[in-house]
């Protein structure tokens, strides 16, 4: 299951290469990744990039 953020592209290439965190140009993300180990860590670093 993905879903659109609404970040651009830059911020996903930040989550990228800063965060290891994997989204698409397009801002599109795989949310069915996401589970309580990982929330918090995806969360902060999506705060980081905006």
């Amino acid at each position: 299951m993905f879903s659109y953020s609404g970040l651009t592209a830059e911020q996903a290439q930040r989550l990228r290469s800063e965060f290891g965190i994997y989204a698409l140009d397009t801002g599109r993300i795989c949310v069915a990744a996401l589970n309580q180990k990982n929330i918090d860590v995806v969360c902060d670093a999506i705060k980081q990039v905006l």
